[in-house]
């Protein structure tokens, strides 16, 4: 869906940083009071869609904003699981209230490309959101306009709210990788840009570093205030000491240094954060399953120290899927799970629970310890694109082809 497109050598609306950029207290908002009359119901009119009567919908609440004939294609859930972010192929992306449906605002015609990132920043004060041609805005949700933006010139792969700061971090398909300081007209490129396209980046849970992998099978880590690179997992075409192919999904261990990552060729590799080694090549699909026959998409450490766990979703050639957990401790598979639906993305929720979402539209929760899905969720008649969870791990958010975002009650499973 990109487009190639030759980036300018920076955007011409920022300056560069300082050499350090310091993640300071100051930075973090207070959250906002959810009783605030901003969350009042707007009174754009909206198409809605017809229906489908005949099919069980599991869905706590339904968001029918998004035109019909658009894929919803990213989503968002605020820390009180209030409040819904969704963005779509029609340039729009929509603020919306979780018990009723009903929209609060949407971003207009003020995108140039389909929004793929619409995400709220730590104290859900800000919403920014991104489109696919490199224009990023950000929102201030109490008065439901646009306090900042900024446009890269290129289109974009990835981009990340940093946990504790009103920093937003972007990777773009020339390989660089900016960091913005929001609402302040100043910026930071930590990788230039030398041709090798960055595929997906991970912020650490110490918000201090940062992952980002490559197109050509490149894993560089990188510290966040010094601009230094820490370490280099390098390509290898051999697959013994690395990934042969694109990095398109990471994730790091709660200790800060453990990371797990995946492949377009289906490689799923441990390495570590201080000095880019290679742990162990947990799977390498290509060697054990005919050509092409199953790729590896999406792929997260279980967030419970007390079950070192992490686990991968993919899709076969039937358009099934897969679900691989690992146990980490003794880097060997716990478990092989099929499902009907290829999975697109798996989310785990505070405990050894974890969900997924998938291209027969269902969202599907895993017992990760015993090995077998506790629950099926319908509603969606398409594919799902993009899931999400509450902080209290009550609520699931998904996004779908079918143009809507569906709220699901999954307290009682997960």
């Amino acid at each position: 869906m990109m487009q190639d497109r030759c980036p300018p050598p920076s955007p011409p609306e920022v300056k560069d940083l300082d050499s350090d950029v310091e993640i300071m207290e100051s930075d973090v908002e207070e959250v906002i009071d959810m009783d605030d009359s901003i969350f009042e119901s707007s009174s754009e009119n909206e198409d809605t869609p017809t229906e489908d009567h005949r099919q069980k919908d599991d869905a706590a609440c339904v968001f029918r904003g998004h035109v019909i004939g658009f894929t919803v294609f990213c989503c968002s859930l605020s820390k009180s699981g209030e409040l819904a972010a969704t963005g779509d192929e029609n340039d729009r992306a929509y603020l919306w209230n979780t018990h009723t449906g009903e929209s609060i605002f949407n971003t207009g015609t003020s995108h140039d490309d389909s929004i793929v990132f619409a995400e709220f920043n730590h104290s859900d004060k800000y919403l920014a959101t991104a489109d696919m041609r490199g224009k990023i805005q950000l929102w201030k949700i109490k008065d439901k306009t646009c306090v900042w933006e900024t446009s890269l010139g290129t289109d974009i792969s990835w981009m990340k709210w940093h946990h504790s700061a009103n920093i937003l971090i972007a990777g773009i398909v020339s390989g660089e990788v900016y960091m913005f300081k929001t609402q302040k007209d100043n910026f930071k490129i930590f990788a230039q840009g030398i041709g090798d396209k960055t595929e997906t980046g991970i912020i650490f849970p110490d918000g201090k570093h940062m992952a980002v992998g490559y197109e050509s099978g490149k894993i560089q880590v990188l510290n966040l205030q010094s601009n230094a690179v820490v370490s280099t997992t390098p390509a290898d075409q051999t697959r013994s000491r690395g990934h042969a192919s694109g990095v398109i999904g990471l994730d790091c261990h709660m200790d800060n240094n453990l990371i797990i990552s995946i492949s377009l060729q289906a490689q799923t590799i441990l390495s570590t954060a201080h000095n880019g080694k290679v742990v162990c090549i947990l799977q390498d699909l290509s060697r054990t399953e005919s050509d092409g026959d199953i790729n590896v998409e999406t792929v997260a450490f279980c967030k419970d120290p007390a079950f070192s766990a992490a686990a991968t979703g993919a899709i076969n050639s039937n358009l099934g899927g897969k679900l691989y957990i690992w146990d980490i401790s003794k880097q060997t598979l716990r478990h092989e799970i099929d499902q009907e639906g290829g999975i697109v993305k798996l989310v785990w929720t505070q405990t050894s629970m974890l969900l997924t979402a998938a291209l027969d539209g269902k969202l599907r929760c895993f017992d990760a310890k015993a090995g077998y899905c506790l629950r099926t969720f319908s509603g969606h008649n398409a594919a799902l694109y993009d899931l999400c969870i509450s902080s209290d791990g009550k609520k699931a958010l998904t996004t779908s082809d079918d143009s809507t975002a569906r709220i699901f009650d999954i307290s009682a499973v997960c």
